[in-house]
């Protein structure tokens, strides 16, 4: 008989991984921070314990990688040894960040805790609640094999819980690893499949349940809203219910303002706070990373264009009267494309008007952008980029002309002013 129980569904630790571009662009923040995704951890073994649950399963990518010393996974152990002290068991499979084969020679875990085989699917019966779980590691970083189709077939009698890494069909900025589909899932047989892998939490089937609960500490601008764990609650031998539950200790945020609203200067700043405010309120009060995109409309426009170092200061400003918890990731002007025409010197409109059709002109400005687009970080060049980024990465040189146009006639214009 299947007993009323919950369980916490975590994946995607990443212990240890840096949080992109901290230490690099505001060393105060990336102290306060430093640590987040141990502290991410802590938090899930805390929900476990205050709710009582009857085991937690992580789903892979406890790890990011090879360790650079021991305290990594001393950490974890410790964190895990409180969840048995509970009496709380633990249930592990290795993903492709934390693939078997580099962990293995490393630190034992304790007692009830249960790191599954990257050889084969295991099966681990607990028959005081009624409930069979199945498991299989990744033995290499990268798993191209579809894993889930060599799983074990469900118990009878129980409620069986199938845990996997895998991208499914496959999912944006996620590697296709150990692939298979909804559908596949579905016809197995489980009452509920345990995902890790995809960072952004998601139920994908609620017959059965195949879950998603997200990673556990967003890491970069791309990985924004609250991140967590997953309790779920099983009555009678259903899953009743699958809620997801914050655990993260830092917040990363997309907030935006459009100056076409704003009268002047003072009334956009204003506006600005507000935004941040609410960003730093819908984090729960946390240390928030925030990226702001002002888009450069109406009488504004000029000004922001033509110094927009000024306003990024004054801006930081603002940011730091809100909150000691909040940093700007970054700071984005948008300038649209306006139809009236730019206002130039002659001679400058000229020599911009000649440039667009010079093929010498756009082999030169080629030239000159190639080596710094291979000098960009990584972690630039998601969906996000600028337009001007995009246009110089699409080697776009009226585009690019046409950009400096506006610019240029900016500056002509706030000096006028």
């Amino acid at each position: 008989m299947v007993a009323d129980f919950s369980f916490i569904h975590a994946a995607d630790v990443h212990l240890d991984s840096p949080l992109a571009g901290l230490a690099a662009k505001d060393e105060a923040f990336s102290q306060l921070v430093r640590g987040a995704t141990r502290r991410a951890l802590a938090n899930v073994i805390d929900l476990a314990i205050s709710e009582g649950v009857s085991f937690v399963v992580i789903a892979g990518d406890l790890y990011d990688g090879t360790w650079k010393d021991h305290a990594t996974g001393q950490f974890a152990v410790a964190q895990l040894a409180r969840l048995t002290r509970a009496g709380i068991r633990a249930f592990i499979v290795f993903g492709n960040h934390d693939a078997e084969s580099r962990v293995t020679r490393h630190l034992t875990m304790p007692d009830g805790v249960y790191s599954f085989s990257n050889r084969k699917c295991e099966t681990i019966d607990l028959p005081e609640l009624g409930v069979a779980i199945h498991g299989r590691s990744y033995k290499e970083a990268a798993t191209f094999e579809n894993i889930a189709s060599t799983y074990c077939p469900p118990t009878k009698g129980r409620l069986n819980l199938a845990i996997l890494h895998t991208a499914l069909e496959g999912a944006e900025g996620h590697a296709r690893y150990a692939p298979c589909s909804v559908d596949e899932l579905r016809a197995a047989g489980h009452d509920y499949w345990a995902l890790g892998h995809v960072h952004e939490a998601s139920v994908r089937s609620t017959d059965p349940h195949i879950v998603f609960p997200g990673n556990t500490q967003g890491r970069h601008v791309r990985e924004t809203g609250a991140k967590g764990a997953m309790i779920v609650r099983v009555e009678d031998g259903v899953v009743r219910s699958v809620e997801p539950r914050a655990c993260d200790e830092v917040r990363w945020a997309k907030a935006s303002i459009d100056a076409a609203g704003a009268r002047d200067m003072t009334e956009l700043l204003s506006g600005v706070s507000e935004v941040l405010l609410r960003s730093i309120a819908d984090a729960g009060d946390r240390p928030t990373a925030t990226r702001l995109t002002v888009t450069a409309a109406g009488p504004l426009r000029n000004a922001l264009l033509s110094d927009p170092d000024w306003f990024s200061a004054e801006v930081r400003a603002q940011a730091s009267a809100v909150s000691d918890s909040l940093w700007l990731e970054k700071i984005r002007i948008e300038a649209p494309l306006v139809d009236t025409p730019v206002r130039l010197p002659a001679e400058i409109s000229d020599l911009l008007s000649e440039a667009l059709e010079d093929p010498d002109c756009a082999k030169a400005i080629d030239a000159a952008i190639a080596p710094l687009l291979g000098k960009l970080p990584s972690d630039i060049g998601d969906a996000d980029t600028s337009p001007l980024l995009a246009a110089a990465r699409a080697r776009d040189v009226r585009a690019l002309i046409g950009d400096a146009r506006s610019r240029v006639a900016a500056r002509f214009e706030g000096e006028a002013d």
